[in-house]
Formats: structure tokens, sequence, C-alpha cells
């Protein structure tokens, strides 16, 4: 997608929301706030690969006992990463990227002090630097994802990925700013014409592919996500995390290219190629009542439990601030997170004869 190609790049830079209030976090001694239990399934919508490592030919897919799962570390990165953009927190995980490290502006740095935390740093956990570093071990935890179906469909893609970073500036430059600032997140765009297939690689790179064993779609995952001591707004940036919008519109670039669909997540490696798109959906909800009200007795546990259509609607009213909400950020990430069965548009990245002209080679993306 650099301006002047038919293309699109697979990725583009969303402009996060400012870093919110940071405040001392509820820790677990604490009786208040909200706590539950999350029952949530996943759907993945493309081919699904999630590396146990980077050995192997081909490279296997994480397991346990045996069979595909995802790890809950995995779905807690993707899902803090989210709530970061869109929740105002700081930028915990830093893009070293060797020698093309990704600037992080002061704004926005990782919170440096266990007493003074942004939202995602409350919810998911930090850790200060230094001898004598504090721990704040955070709020949610999620469980591995396990597989339903009895009998896995994998098919094995040729994936090249080159190593993470800033190489080409001009791809990286905040479309709010025009200069390579650090304020944005990097997603990556749906590619629902791949709902079989993965992107095809270049002539000049196929010799230097690896191999992944892969999960055809629709296969069906199911984990836990449990919360304790969540205030209000805490809790509602889980729910939309989790279970994002299901009917958006949005008009895209120059062309005004309309589509129509709900937000879907993406997830494990190979998402430039088209790969890692899944529906994640909330299936049961349980709620816990005030932590004192429940120990003060052995014999009711005083838990509500929510499923159908009580469940979405209860959802509904917590996420609503964030369907409503028509920030900047908000208006890339829906375009970025849409999936829409109708979009034919071509993803790819150009190639080295392209960065090589000096007539295309200083062209920036274009803008969203």
């Amino acid at each position: 997608m650099p301006q002047n190609e038919p293309f699109w790049n697979p990725y583009r830079l969303v402009p996060a929301k400012p870093v919110g209030n940071q405040l001392p976090p509820r820790t677990h001694e604490r009786f208040e706030g909200h706590c539950g239990l999350l029952t949530c399934s996943v759907e993945n919508l493309t081919p699904l690969f999630v590396g146990a490592s980077t050995q192997g030919d081909p490279r296997l897919f994480v397991q346990r006992e045996s069979r595909p799962v995802i790890p809950g570390s995995s779905l807690k990165g993707m899902f803090r990463s989210l709530a970061e953009l869109v929740g105002g927190g700081c930028c915990s995980v830093r893009n070293t990227g060797g020698n093309h490290p990704s600037p992080v502006p002061n704004t926005m740095a990782k919170c440096s002090r266990i007493n003074n935390l942004c939202i995602t740093c409350r919810m998911f956990g930090a850790m200060e630097s230094g001898s004598n570093a504090r721990v704040h071990m955070g709020k949610v935890s999620f469980g591995d994802a396990m597989l339903l179906d009895e009998t896995p469909r994998p098919k094995t893609f040729p994936v090249y990925l080159s190593s993470f970073g800033v190489r080409h500036e001009p791809f990286y430059r905040s479309p709010q700013t025009g200069t390579l600032d650090g304020a944005c997140r990097k997603l990556y765009f749906h590619q629902p014409m791949h709902r079989e297939t993965i992107a095809t690689l270049p002539s000049a790179v196929r010799e230097r592919a690896w191999k992944v064993q892969a999960l055809l779609p629709n296969h069906r995952f199911q984990f836990t996500a449990q919360y304790h001591n969540l205030a209000d707004d805490e809790l509602a940036l889980l729910l939309y995390v989790l279970h994002l919008e299901e009917d958006v519109q949005v008009t895209i670039g120059e062309e005004a290219i309309p589509l129509r669909g709900p937000l879907r997540h993406k997830i494990g490696n190979a998402k430039p190629l088209g790969m890692g798109t899944c529906h994640i959906r909330i299936e049961r909800w349980e709620l816990l009542p005030d932590a004192r009200r429940r120990f003060a007795s052995l014999q009711t546990n005083h838990i509500r439990q929510l499923e159908g259509e009580a469940l979405e609607t209860e959802i509904g009213r917590w996420i609503q601030g964030y369907v409503t909400d028509r920030s900047e950020t908000m208006d890339h990430f829906r375009k970025m997170m849409i999936w829409d069965e109708a979009d034919t548009r071509t993803f790819s990245y150009p190639t080295f004869e392209w960065f090589r002209n000096p007539n295309t080679s200083g062209l920036p993306l274009k803008r969203m």
C-alpha cells in the first residue's frame, strides 16, 4: 500500500491513545472490585500457526499431550497489546529490533514504578527495573486454549518472514504527524481471500522459506480468562478487547473502499501472509459477588452466570463507551480489524527493486 501502488502493505500503524491516569493498583489481598470467570471460544477463519520453536521441517504447532494448543501467554500478550492501544496504556514491550529500533515517546514509556501504573499495567501486571525491582502480578490471567476438535486438520505452508524493526523509515511514520515518533502500534490487515491459503512468496525468497504445519480454518479452541479486583474501567476494557464489535462500517483510503463486518482478532505467526485471523467469542460469564460476601458464607456461593442473549446484553452495556468512541485511534483500529469476506484487496510487500528505486523508495504508505 505505498502511494501510487495497487497493492496494500500487510500492516499499518495505528495512532495509540495517550496514556491515561497512572494510579496505585488494587492488589490481591484487597477484597474490592469486580471478580469473575469468562469462558471463551476461538475459531480460526484463516490458516493458524502458533510455533513451538524455530527448529524442525516442518516447524510444528505448540502442543500439549500431542494436541495443538494456543498458550495462555500468547493470548495474554495479544489482549494486552490491544488494551494498550485502545485503552491508553503504556508501551510495555519496546521493539528493539537490533539495528532498527522503534522509538517510544517519553509520554508512552513503560511504567517504571509499581505504585504508579497505567490501566493495562494495573490489569496485566508490571515489573520495575533494577536490582530491587518490585512486581505487580496483575489481576487478569488466561488459560491455554485447548483444541475441541477430535481430529486436527493440518497443512504445511512455506513461510518467509524477516526480523522485526524499523527497516524502512517512511513506512513507520505516524499518520497524524508524518514523522517517526513511535506514537503508534503496528497491526496487520485481515486477508479474507486467503481463507484456505496464504499469500504467495516472491520468487527471490522461496529458496530461503521454511515450512510450518498450520491448522486449516474452522478449528475450535476453548480457554478461560479469570479476573479479580478490577475497577469499572478495567473490566470494560477487558471485555472490549475480548469481545470487540460485531457490526462495523468503514471507508478505507483515497479509493473510498467500503467495508462492513465484525472486528476479528489476529494471533500467531505469519500474520503478514494472511494467517491468524480468529473469531473469539465469550460463551459464558460467571460473575462473583464481593469477596467479603463470598467468603462470609460456606453455604451459598452467590455466583451469577450469564449465557446467550443475557450475556450479549450485559457485555454490550459494559463496552458501550468503546463502541461509540469515534476517536482517531478507534477509527484506524476498526479499519484494521474489520473482517469483510467481500474484501478483495491484494496484500503484498514491495519488491527489492522498488526499495532500490529512488523514485519510489521514499514514498510513505497511503493514508487510511
